[in-house]
């Protein structure tokens, strides 16, 4: 017997790249990272993913099982952005994953393993991963000389991009400074040492400007701005500029919540929760 629901989700691929394309107007030459985790944030890991594997360089998941199921969609690299467990340790060597390192003692088991290749995150305010900031420069060059070990970027989070503008900007700035330490010590590095911060929806609208503006970030981690519910999410942003929202009104909504509805003698008619829909059609 088929199987019908009452209610379902649609997703519109032309929307969703349509705003990978806002995305890569924005960054330029930056590689896009794509962050699917969450099951692409209820929007479906494979069919996103697969929609945007033409516009993104890199996808980023939460945990191991996110990127054994991504694989299988998409060839490109996978960065497993929450922490690794002991476990997981080996089969994300095996893979060719690239785990998030907040520690000298996560990169050290995984350099036990053999070659590896990681991400270093660092600390500039979330409080939850990466190494502290005033350690950071130690741990990294400790974790560079460590011999199956290549680091593929470095990385931190903005916890409050949507909410603080100022304090995020004032990451942006500790997180710059760190990352030119870092590449003065290890000129080597500078072509091939990537960079991102991880920001939310309101990125743009906020400290995001002066971080695009600067030409600093060598990746760019849209999360869920290239696969948004509904663009007017936007208009209650806090302390955030009205020139910056009309620039964010340029997303178009990628999900549509609909529902058959019936009365005794009626024709079904769709109900729909799109913008500037009262949410019934009529017969």
């Amino acid at each position: 017997m088929k199987e019908t629901y009452r209610c379902w989700a649609e997703i519109d691929r032309s929307a969703l790249r349509h705003n990978a394309n806002v995305v890569r107007d924005r960054i330029g030459s930056a590689e896009m990272l794509a962050v699917v985790k969450a099951n692409a944030y209820g929007h479906g890991l494979v069919g996103v993913a697969q929609t945007l594997a033409n516009d993104a360089q890199l996808f980023g998941v939460a945990n191991l099982d996110e990127a054994l199921a991504l694989r299988e969609v998409v060839p490109h690299p996978i960065v497993i952005l929450g922490p690794p467990t002991p476990e997981e340790r080996p089969l994300i060597a095996e893979r060719g994953f690239i785990p998030t390192i907040s520690s000298y003692g996560e990169a050290e088991a995984f350099n036990r393993l053999g070659p590896t290749v990681i991400n270093f995150k660092i600390d500039t305010g979330m409080g939850r991963m990466g190494v502290v900031e005033n350690e950071a420069l130690d741990v990294f060059k400790r974790i560079a000389a460590l011999p199956n070990i290549e680091v593929h970027s470095i990385s931190t989070h903005m916890p409050v991009s949507n909410e603080d503008a100022e304090y995020t900007r004032d990451q942006l700035v500790r997180f710059r400074r760190i990352v030119e330490q870092i590449r003065a010590e290890f000129p080597c590095w500078h072509r091939a040492l990537r960079h991102f911060a991880y920001l939310g929806i309101s990125e743009a609208a906020q400290a995001g400007d002066d971080m695009e503006n600067a030409h600093f970030f060598d990746s760019r981690h849209p999360e869920r701005k290239i696969h948004q519910l509904r663009p007017d999410i936007y208009h209650s942003t806090k302390n955030a500029d009205r020139n910056a929202l009309g620039r964010l009104r340029r997303w178009l909504p990628v999900a549509s919540f609909k529902s058959w509805r019936c009365r005794p003698g009626a024709r079904p008619a769709l109900r729909s929760n799109r913008p500037g829909n009262n949410g019934f059609d009529d017969d």
